[in-house]
């Protein structure tokens, strides 16, 4: 289980694997109510995280997008 203040240090695929692990602790039902919370928590941040991720990663790729369409209009192949 990762540890709250190390979640900006995961990849996007490695905190995907830790909400799944965190929704799957939560559906097995078998935790009692503060662990419960306290994974909810965990999974909250962990989804923050993620959606930043995937934030920054449309931004790279629109601005590449952007660039690869000026040097078509300018006629600049080789950008």
């Amino acid at each position: 289980m990762v540890a709250k203040k190390d979640i900006h240090k995961l990849k996007y695929e490695e905190a995907m694997q830790e909400l799944e692990q965190v929704l799957s602790d939560l559906e097995n039902g078998s935790l009692e109510l503060e662990a419960m919370i306290e994974r909810f928590e965990l999974g909250k941040e962990l989804l923050a995280h993620c959606q930043e991720l995937l934030e920054k990663a449309e931004l790279r790729v629109r601005e590449v997008s952007q660039v690869s369409e000026d040097s078509i209009e300018n006629g600049d192949m080789n950008s």
